[in-house]
């Protein structure tokens, strides 16, 4: 990771990307399930609204791709408890931005993990995994990428 003049420059399979230093976001208690040891991650906007592109700036740029949750299910709903909000130094939960991973199988329809959604407070650029206490939220639940209409200004990686 080379930061210079509020940019972060990220080496990825894809080509090299320039991000703000503003898209930097921080997992104070450790990164993503699986990938405890990697605590800082870029959040770009993807080509799709309501999609995101979760970067790592390591040398590896491990990318995962996001998806605004509430667009798959209008009743989803988060039960941040007193740890994760003190975690994400969150004064007010509405202050809490959700999205959920998704998992794009090579011949298999795109589905979305809405059980442990990572939870961003965007002004402090603090981010957390949280595993829901709700059990019906789905760990694979069917994600239609056509709900998410295309963009401009996102990030292609393509």
């Amino acid at each position: 990771m080379n930061a210079s003049q509020g940019t972060v420059t990220i080496t990825h399979h894809f080509g090299t990307i320039e991000v703000s230093e503003e898209a930097m976001m921080t997992f104070p208690t450790g990164g993503l399930f699986g990938f405890e040891r990697v605590t800082q991650f870029a959040l770009l906007p993807a080509a799709r609204q309501g999609l995101w592109w979760l970067i790592a700036p390591n040398a590896d740029a491990t990318t995962f791709v996001l998806a605004d949750p509430f667009v798959l299910d209008g009743d989803y709903a988060i039960d941040l408890g007193e740890r994760e909000g003190a975690d994400l130094a969150l004064d007010d939960a509405n202050d809490a931005f959700a999205l959920v991973m998704l998992t794009l199988p090579e011949g298999a329809a795109p589905t979305a993990n809405m059980r442990a959604p990572i939870v961003f407070n965007l002004a402090k650029r603090l981010a957390a995994q949280v595993v829901s206490r709700d059990e019906s939220h789905e760990l694979q639940k069917p994600a239609n990428l056509a709900l998410y209409p295309l963009q401009e200004g996102g990030v292609s990686l393509a």
